[in-house]
């Protein structure tokens, strides 16, 4: 296995600002620490987040959020990503739709993909989907994920995308 760690839309917006939940901010703590496990494994770490224009298809769906460069757009200050990182903008839920995140996966021979963010049910979902697309293996990380609207997403993303469910707690065992 060669991992890497996807963490999607953990932004400010998404956690404290217009479009937070009561569960996001529960997810901190475990994507912390699941960045902190890849870290001192040396393996990549990407973050994938929301940069938003005004005509982005989703904002007459949402509203704006995480318009580029706003505060609301940037990454949580407990999980900030360090310098070798990989950051990348995304227009669209997927982290894979028109960004580089394949290409640079590929580029480091990464095979499974770890994924953390919000929301489990939108955005992550969607990343999960180009990832069995693109023929990666794939663990979500429940407790660094959360729902906004389909709480029982762990059926779907086991039976769709054969995902792997796992805690921040079993990372060290796993990778």
């Amino acid at each position: 296995m060669k991992p890497a760690l996807v963490i999607i839309d953990m932004l400010n917006d998404f956690i404290s600002g217009i479009l937070k939940t009561d569960e996001a901010i529960l997810t901190v703590k475990p994507t912390k620490k699941a960045i902190d496990v890849f870290r001192k494994k040396n393996y990549p770490i990407f973050y994938v987040n929301d940069s938003h224009y005004y005509n982005d298809f989703e904002i007459s769906l949402w509203g704006p959020h995480a318009m580029k460069g706003t505060d609301g757009a940037k990454v949580y200050k407990e999980i900030e990503p360090e310098k070798n990182d990989y950051v990348l903008e995304k227009h669209v839920y997927s982290a894979f739709y028109n960004t580089p995140l394949d290409y640079l996966l590929r580029t480091n021979n990464i095979d499974t993909v770890f994924l953390a963010g919000l929301d489990a049910d939108i955005c992550v979902r969607h990343t999960a989907a180009d990832a069995f697309f693109r023929g990666y293996k794939i663990y979500v990380i429940r407790d660094a994920v959360a729902a906004r609207i389909d709480k029982n997403w762990e059926v779907y993303y086991k039976k769709v995308y054969n995902a792997n469910i796992i805690n921040s707690d079993d990372l060290d065992k796993i990778i």
